[in-house]
């Protein structure tokens, strides 16, 4: 579905899943919205469901390759963990519409396609439990649930959707800096603690 016509139909089905909800659109509102026939439509579509499963491939591609690249630097978990909330908070606030539908909407999806979008949430959250789990070894965090930890920024980061707006008092980089200040402050050991900590992990590494 490339060309002008096919990105028109994309962003047209981004805005009206936004605006109605994906049940309550039909293939005839988008195409009525974009100046064709219905059956015109189905020469850039298989499917309502197909429209859908594009929006969130767009969104979990958005979401995944940067990550990757953050979680595969050189770099103290502390700060690996902090490129990632920061990386989450933007990618949602700058793309409202996209996550807007990809977060209320993909639970439409059937079949494969469903399977697929549920694998590659896991991959992502797996490497937020990843980082989570170095900086506990490596004595920057204190020992929690790098599972609930995980969950608690997607949690936080996610309903973002519902109640963020550009033109809104607090930028995206605002809101970032603000949850990072949080989490990081229920993440992280004192002074004291991650002292004796780094000793530890200093004495378990092979010599």
């Amino acid at each position: 579905m490339g060309g002008s016509r096919g990105k028109e139909i994309l962003e047209t089905a981004i805005r009206l899943f936004r605006e109605k909800g994906y049940h309550a659109t039909s293939v005839q509102d988008i195409a009525d919205q974009v100046g064709l026939q219905k059956g015109s439509l189905y020469h850039y579509i298989t499917s309502k469901e197909e429209l859908l499963a594009r929006i969130i491939a767009e969104g979990l591609q958005g979401y995944a390759q940067a990550l990757e690249e953050i979680v595969a630097q050189p770099l103290p978990a502390r700060e690996r963990f902090a490129r990632a909330v920061r990386h989450h908070i933007s990618m949602i606030a700058e793309n409202l519409g996209i996550y807007t539908v990809f977060l209320r909407e993909r639970h439409a999806l059937t079949g494969q396609q469903r399977r697929l979008v549920a694998a590659s949430m896991r991959h992502y959250q797996a490497l937020f439990e990843r980082t989570i789990r170095e900086g506990i070894a490596r004595g920057e965090f204190r020992p929690v649930s790098p599972r609930l930890a995980a969950m608690a920024v997607f949690g936080a980061g996610n309903w973002l959707y519902q109640w963020f707006s550009p033109e809104g008092r607090l930028s995206a980089a605002e809101v970032a800096e603000a949850y990072l200040d949080l989490f990081l402050k229920g993440l992280e050991l004192g002074p004291a603690k991650r002292e004796v900590a780094g000793v530890a992990a200093t004495r378990a590494e092979p010599s």
